[in-house]
């Protein structure tokens, strides 16, 4: 097996040695239910039948799919810097779970390089690629929906869209100060799917970008692909900053159901002031009611319908409300109770932040210009969100598995992150798991699909 090395003699208990041997070792065992995964969804083929690989083919070592999967599996995992690939260049489980070969010959596979994967984002940056990723989130969203309605489309839909900042820790190209988070960041826009947490697409914006810039133009685009393969009725619903007169207009134009809380402002206060001050004896609990108004903001070309929401809390003199255009026809009821559950979302989009990666470091460096990092770091967010969404669809399945609510985190850390030690025995290949997530790798397995209808 090769030398084993002294390391370290603790002081606290002289029983204690820790010595290290050249052995088949890796605490990434994770990687294989990823790697399940991407072949059950058939995502990786898909993307690779139509990527542009603009490589000289007779000097490639690591094939476009290949590639793919250590990005993703890598982001994961939680190792979100290309530099990272150095470190783990021998590990035997994403080296198994990453190569396109079989056999046991698989981990003996070095990783790709860290200049090879910024090769990579360089390739993946071109439109057409760029297309291709983007394709990508809403094949597998497609997938799962189907999957779940027995292989038709689902009756109704809502895409939450928001804002999300990223944290710039340096002079990236696209990035910009605010201040209303206080930093540096990039700004890219987000949509996901309401009813089951998928990711629906990203864009990436420059950080100083208003909350409903190019909304206008994302939302339209996804909308009517999700109604031709996805859902019958695909309804919108919006944070106060998209309230603009363009995305509103956008919306309307192609026929969009949507819910969109309004800023406060004078003129919705007027109409608020008969319901501001509580009348007779405080409520023994919280209340909650609606009133409709016809209004229209100085920037719309026509009046719209909104749907005053009055709050009164017990001990409080004054009541409180907020306000909510729409074009949907259901009742005022509807239109609230709809809005109030989009707190998930934004859960989900913490999530992103919080598991897949904050920062998009892509600089300058060499000849690049600024236009080719911009279109680099759309690249870096759309595998992020491919990475995302793979790892909530293992989420969903341990989910159903326990009947538990499971986060990102909490998934990784007891599930992905798993230690392992591989075995190389008769032409095979042993993985011996850690007792401790066997449980929990049973009950993942039995509720992960075998098999999700082809991307189209």
């Amino acid at each position: 097996m090769g030398e084993t090395i002294p390391l370290f003699e603790p002081s606290f208990n002289k029983s204690l040695r820790v010595e290290t041997r050249p052995e088949r070792l890796s605490s990434e065992a994770g990687v294989m239910l990823q790697r399940e995964a991407f072949e059950r969804t058939g995502i990786i083929s898909w993307m690779s039948a139509r990527l542009e690989d603009s490589r000289d083919q007779s000097r490639v070592k690591h094939s476009l799919s290949e590639l793919l999967r250590d990005s993703l599996t890598m982001m994961g995992q939680g190792w979100d810097d290309q530099r990272d690939a150095s470190t783990l260049g021998n590990d035997p489980m994403l080296a198994a779970c990453g190569s396109d070969g079989r056999g046991e010959s698989v981990i003996d596979r070095g990783l790709a390089s860290q200049p090879t994967i910024s090769r990579l984002l360089d390739m993946l940056a071109h439109e057409h690629n760029l297309d291709v990723l983007n394709k990508a989130l809403l094949k597998l969203v497609e997938q799962r929906i189907r999957s779940r309605n027995k292989g038709r489309r689902a009756r109704t839909m809502t895409i939450d869209v928001d804002g999300v900042p990223l944290q710039a820790h340096g002079q990236q190209p696209g990035s910009a100060f605010s201040g209303h988070t206080g930093q540096r960041q990039h700004y890219p826009l987000f949509a996901l799917c309401a009813e089951t947490g998928d990711m629906i697409g990203v864009l990436l914006r420059p950080g100083n970008a208003g909350p409903a810039s190019e909304a206008a133009a994302l939302v339209p685009r996804l909308v009517e692909y999700l109604r031709t393969h996805v859902a019958e009725q695909v309804r919108v619903r919006l944070d106060a900053g998209f309230a603009d007169a363009n995305t509103l207009a956008a919306l309307d134009a192609h026929k969009i159901e949507f819910i969109a809380r309004l800023p406060r402002n004078q003129a919705l206060e007027r109409h608020f002031e008969p319901h501001r001050y509580r009348c007779g004896r405080p409520s023994k609990r919280e209340r909650e009611w609606t009133r409709e108004i016809s209004y229209q903001a100085g920037t719309w070309d026509h009046p719209r319908r909104v749907v005053m929401v009055i709050r009164e809390r017990p001990g409080e003199l004054f009541r409180d409300a907020f306000y909510l255009v729409t074009n949907v026809c259901g009742s005022q009821r509807f239109v609230r109770s709809h809005y109030q559950r989009r707190g998930k979302a934004e859960a989900h989009f913490g999530e992103f932040k919080d598991v897949v990666g904050e920062s998009l470091p892509c600089t300058c460096r060499g000849k690049a210009t600024e236009q080719q990092v911009l279109a680099r770091s759309q690249a870096l967010l759309g595998l992020r969100a491919l990475a995302y969404q793979l790892l909530h669809i293992l989420r969903e399945s341990m989910e159903r598995a326990t009947g538990d609510g499971w986060t990102l985190r909490r998934l990784r850390e007891q599930v992905l992150k798993s230690a392992v030690r591989v075995l190389r025995h008769a032409r095979k290949l042993q993985v011996i798991l850690e007792r401790r997530c066997a449980k929990h790798w049973r009950a993942l397995l039995r509720r992960l699909p075998k098999e999700y209808p082809a991307p189209g």
